[in-house]
């Protein structure tokens, strides 16, 4: 239980500090008076996410069959972190127009669901090094310990549950941030 209460303190903390430095660093930008940075940390907000998917093209070898999918998690987990950060330094404290907002919405749902799918999968990993231990001990082979623990991992009902939310949401997310980016485009001028 204990190590729960932790991770689930380090899911709530990581919420509150991106958000309340993201909109203190854009107060802050605000009181001096800088007005570009609205443009330069949209767009590289957006394109830290979109480097982000790159952990999904590997883990489904699509374009992308190199390095440990391992590190690519961990370096999508950073990239939205960082990339979330930086497109709420873009918001910062202004809602002035319902895409802007429906987009800031979608993002939130999707970071915060980002974060709980990997509280799920450290979850589940506790309770499989568990069980391979418990298998180890009672004198199962290496093979085939791996093989119970594979049909483990794929039947796995919370993180394909967890899946089944995150994926649509991310679609939405993706349609709103193309939709936000043609009419700020659109009304400001090409």
């Amino acid at each position: 239980m204990t190590i729960v209460l932790k991770r689930l303190s380090g899911l709530i903390l990581t919420i509150i500090l991106v958000t309340a430095n993201a909109i203190l660093l854009e107060i802050i930008l605000d009181i001096y008076g800088i007005e570009w940075h609205r443009l330069f940390t949209g767009i590289f907000g957006t394109l830290l996410i979109v480097l982000s998917f790159g952990y999904s093209l590997r883990k489904r070898k699509i374009l992308i069959t190199f390095g440990n999918p391992m590190k690519w998690l961990i370096c999508h987990e950073w990239l939205t972190i960082i990339g979330t950060f930086v497109i709420l330094v873009h918001t910062g404290t202004h809602f002035k127009a319902l895409v802007p907002i429906s987009t800031l919405f979608l993002m939130s749902v999707a970071f915060i669901s980002g974060l709980v799918g990997k509280f799920v999968y450290n979850n589940a990993r506790e309770e499989l090094k568990v069980k391979k231990s418990e298998l180890s001990r009672e004198g199962l082979g290496a093979d085939e310990i791996e093989e119970r623990l594979w049909s483990l991992t794929v039947a796995s009902g919370a993180l394909s549950k967890w899946r089944k939310l995150h994926k649509p949401v991310i679609v939405l997310f993706a349609l709103m941030v193309v939709y936000h980016a043609v009419s700020a485009l659109y009304y400001r001028g090409f």
